[in-house]
């Protein structure tokens, strides 16, 4: 029997958990058809809802999602505000669609009450067990051990139940699957054991894992599942999105997937090693956005990752004060800068000058929201660039660069 006095770690909290906020944030959009048509790991880094074919649409709907995370807003309040909304944009009730795949035409259902509660429930559970995750990550040293709870659902799964109390290290190959949520609804969820209180539970053997073939009919591939778990679910969203992360430092993050490759450099930019290098307490360089690939090219450069370092964090808020730490995960859309100007100095030393209108939020109230970032980029041509600075920007600035001596304009798509 479950103890009463534990709380899932999905319950709301004053305040949104940074981590979770930023899981969802960070997300690129994805429109699909069937739920089918995308993959675990794709969820941990796109926002997807299955017959949201419109970015409109998909926007509408992550922008309320965000907001329930973020304010803690309850699923009556959610459905309230988004209904009218998505009713608005005709993404209500029933329509006749074409399959993509098929070229069928066919009834859909699009948004409903129903819907609703499954698309708010889903992505809560997961974007905070995403955060949990990577809080666990930071502090396993001093709470290396897990143990899995059930969540406070009348009846429970067979298999879920079956893993109740079972404690294992926070690194067990367990947890890449098994890790809650584990399926449609589920509520299960994990708390963190010191290794005295892991010893005083009782240490457990990592169970072995029986699988099961699924026929994905959209794709005509078959997986292997974890018995217990639902198709869809058998991957630690957390542990996607950090290996995301991890596997696109440096080189592999020029080889990344497009949308992958800028959902990692958001985390990269949200995420407790650039706030340590922020605060002036680590060393060292982490890759953080990417030229394109034809940019990097034309300036025969190495690589086309940009890195920021202490060095970076010392010049922005140490030698300046007015630069604001929110503003470099506009970085991660380096590669559709509106405004490029490449600087030769009379040292032979190249700097990039990048202008990103979509950094521009309109509808802020202050101004400075308003305006595009401009981040200056030192160029090597051996090993990966850096940034030296960033800054909110204006036409009347970007007309003084390019008349400085040795500046020359490379893209210049206009200012909105």
């Amino acid at each position: 029997m479950a103890d009463p006095t534990d709380k899932p770690s999905y319950a709301f909290n004053p305040g949104p958990p940074p981590e979770a906020s930023r899981f969802l944030r960070n997300k690129s959009l994805r429109p699909s058809f069937h739920w089918e048509d995308v993959e675990p790991e794709e969820h941990a880094v796109a926002f997807t809802v299955a017959k949201a074919t419109q970015v409109d649409v998909l926007e509408t709907i992550r922008e309320e999602v965000q907001r329930a995370i973020d304010e803690g807003v309850p699923f009556a309040k959610f459905q309230k505000t988004l209904r009218p909304r998505l009713e608005k944009l005709g993404w209500w009730g029933k329509a006749e669609m074409v399959d993509p795949l098929t070229g069928e035409k066919i009834t859909a259902q699009l948004g409903s009450p129903r819907r609703l509660r499954t698309i708010y429930r889903a992505n809560l559970r997961s974007a905070r067990a995403a955060g949990q995750w990577e809080r666990i990550q930071r502090s396993k040293k001093r709470l290396p051990y897990l143990e899995y709870r059930l969540g406070p659902s009348e009846r429970h799964r067979p298999h879920h139940a079956a893993k109740e109390y079972l404690v294992l290290p926070a690194d067990d190959p367990f947890w890449s699957s098994w890790y809650p949520p584990n399926g449609w609804g589920c509520k299960c969820w994990v708390r963190q054991l010191t290794q005295r209180g892991a010893e005083k539970r009782g240490i457990s053997e990592s169970p072995e894992l029986p699988m099961r073939d699924v026929f994905n009919k959209r794709t005509g591939e078959i997986k292997r599942v974890p018995v217990g778990i639902d198709p869809g679910w058998e991957q630690n969203p957390g542990l996607k999105r950090l290996q995301a992360m991890e596997a696109r430092l440096a080189e592999k993050l020029d080889s990344s997937d497009p949308d992958i490759a800028r959902a990692a450099a958001r985390d990269i930019a949200t995420s407790w090693r650039i706030e340590r290098l922020m605060a002036l307490k680590a060393v060292g360089d982490v890759p953080i956005g990417l030229l394109s690939h034809k940019l990097a090219g034309d300036l025969k450069l190495d690589t086309r990752v940009i890195t920021y370092s202490d060095k970076s964090a010392h010049h922005m808020f140490v030698e300046h004060h007015d630069r604001r730490k929110g503003d470099l995960v506009h970085l991660a859309d380096a590669e559709s800068a509106n405004r490029i100007a490449l600087q030769t100095l009379p040292n032979g030393n190249r700097k990039l000058t990048l202008e990103i209108d979509s950094a521009k939020d309109l509808r802020a109230a202050e101004d400075y929201q308003q305006m595009a970032m401009r981040f200056v980029i030192t160029l090597k041509k051996t090993g990966a660039n850096f940034v030296t600075t960033m800054h909110r920007t204006s036409r009347r600035r970007w007309e003084a660069l390019i008349k400085r001596e040795g500046v020359e304009v490379i893209k210049d798509t206009g200012l909105d």
